[in-house]
């Protein structure tokens, strides 16, 4: 890559006009770019550009992981031919160039900030300092829990090649960065730009941004060094992970709280300007931008009716991302509030309330009546429901049908990390360390907000508490992208019972081997002859 900077004005995260004031070239050297404040803001929001528009554009492993009635398509099934395909021609793009964009550019800000020491204040210098390790430890996090083994990049202007580290030489380096954003990262509330102006945005790193991201590092560290039988001491990162979640949950990285009833969590996520007292680190939405459209939402495929308004109630059924009725009995309590939280009218499209509808006539005439009324609300939705867990749509004019608006964006930021995520999360690792009433008393904190018996009387606990905290991440977190990374953490009983495909098969040699990781893109081959193939991928490469 070569040492000069394409600065491009998005104005992501600021209304500030002075950002637009900067010298005209096109092209700017780094030789004589980094003087001021502005210029490392600048270089703060291209990193926050490609942190938004970037990281998530692959996200096979996330949709791998759904829970959904879909007509697979080859990536959710693992296909080896389609996994080392060519970008376009419909197979599965595993090219790993956009996510080193989010290491190339904290690099470049680490390498040239001190440029601008003699103007800025050493509080603001690291302030910038902590973001640009805050974006380097989120990216190799993507890319090792995507690929494993992958480069490391010594800095942003060497021009060397450079072969894979092992998978936890590549974890080492997410904690090393996180930890040293951490350290130096106020908590969000304290977030303030160059003019002081207060930062609202989650995509930024706070302390307990990092503090999530170290939670979420450690455990897949402890979780790796157990299904793959690495060298290393998995207890002890899941201690850590535990560490970092009780900063979170007790408050000393940031004030965060649950949202205590799913009903108005939805509507926090239906509103990209609000506040989610309980979501810690987002993917925010780009209101300004020219095409805002994009991947940055992973739940986006599932939602149609009625937040769509092209389709109609009978058109969810023939998405090819859906989730019957049937499965949703399966997996929630009767009485659980995210059903009718999470799905538009749900007690009505699924006809389990319709028993109710019909009191003032007889028993066999209001037996009649609800069959019938079943029988109608089934043939119309086809016992698919309709998710409804973000809520609120970007539209503009359709120009193929006048008069009709298209759906182009979720008017929602993308919670990615949230506290219940933690609670659970701390839960798992605390059944990992023998500690189950510990567990169980997390588990049991999310059942409470969502009117769920408490541990073990709930529907699935007959299989133990791993496998319940399992299950209630499933429920919690539905359509929200962490379903496969959770069967991962939990072991070759969980990937090959609730991940999809060839996955339902792999052995544990396969999954040694990088069968869960993505293969490296044939093209990275041709530009770096270091580089070798998983030994699961290599005999799949095209001759």
């Amino acid at each position: 890559m070569k040492k000069i900077l394409y600065v491009l004005l998005i104005g992501l995260f600021s209304a500030c006009d002075s950002l637009l004031d900067v010298e005209p070239e096109t092209l700017v050297s780094f030789d004589n770019y980094y003087k001021t404040e502005q210029d490392l803001e600048i270089s703060l929001y291209q990193l926050q550009s490609f942190i938004h528009g970037r990281l998530l554009e692959q996200n096979v492993q996330e949709r791998a992981g759904f829970i959904s009635e879909s007509n697979w398509t080859q990536e959710h099934l693992w296909d080896p031919s389609s996994m080392v395909g060519m970008r376009g021609q419909g197979e599965v793009c595993t090219y790993w160039d956009q996510t080193y964009w989010v290491v190339y550019m904290a690099n470049v800000l680490l390498d040239n900030m001190y440029k601008a020491e003699a103007n800025v204040s050493p509080e603001r210098m690291n302030y910038y300092r902590a973001q640009a390790y805050f974006g380097k430890a989120l990216g190799y996090f993507f890319l090792g829990r995507r690929w494993g083994e992958v480069p490391i990049t010594r800095n942003s202007s060497s021009s060397e090649v450079y072969g894979k580290k092992p998978l936890l030489e590549v974890l080492d380096t997410v904690i090393a960065n996180a930890e040293r954003a951490y350290k130096m990262l106020p908590v969000q509330a304290d977030l303030v730009d160059r003019t002081g102006t207060p930062i609202t945005s989650k995509q930024f790193g706070s302390k307990g941004s990092a503090c999530a991201l170290l939670a979420h590092a450690y455990a897949w560290k402890g979780s790796m060094i157990d299904l793959m039988g690495l060298d290393g001491n998995s207890n002890e990162c899941y201690k850590k992970s535990v560490e970092y979640a009780n900063y979170l949950i007790k408050g000393d990285a940031g004030n965060y709280s649950l949202v205590r009833d799913p009903e108005e969590l939805c509507k926090y996520f239906s509103d990209y300007q609000a506040n989610n007292p309980e979501s810690i680190f987002e993917f925010s939405l780009d209101m300004s931008a020219e095409h805002i459209l994009s991947t940055y939402l992973i739940g986006r495929e599932f939602i149609g009716y009625p937040v769509e308004p092209s389709t109609k109630a009978g058109d969810q059924q023939y998405k090819s991302s859906k989730i019957s009725y049937t499965t949703i009995r399966t997996l929630y309590d009767t009485l659980d509030l995210r059903r009718d939280a999470y799905f538009h009218r749900y007690s009505y499209y699924s006809t389990d309330s319709v028993q109710f509808m019909f009191t003032d006539t007889t028993e066999v005439v209001m037996k009649h009546l609800q069959d019938s009324v079943r029988k109608e609300i089934t043939e119309l939705t086809g016992g698919v429901a309709y998710p409804f867990k973000w809520r609120e749509g970007v539209y503009k004019a359709d120009p193929y049908n006048p008069g009709t608006m298209q759906l182009i964006a979720i008017k929602s930021n993308y919670s990615y990390w949230r506290l219940s995520d933690i609670y659970l999360l701390r839960a798992e690792c605390y059944v990992k360390l023998g500690e189950e009433g510990l567990a169980q008393a997390d588990l049991n904190e999310i059942r409470g907000i969502n009117n769920v018996k408490p541990y073990p009387n709930s529907g699935g606990d007959e299989k133990g508490l791993k496998y319940a905290i399992f299950h209630e991440r499933e429920r919690e977190l539905l359509m929200e992208g962490h379903r496969f990374y959770d069967a991962v953490r939990n072991g070759m009983e969980y990937i090959n019972t609730y991940l999809p495909g060839a996955l339902k098969t792999l052995t544990l040699t396969d999954v040694k081997n990088g069968a869960l990781f993505f293969p490296i893109h044939e093209s990275a081959f041709k530009m770096n002859g270091l580089l070798r193939q998983n030994v699961y991928w290599a005999p799949y490469m095209r001759k």
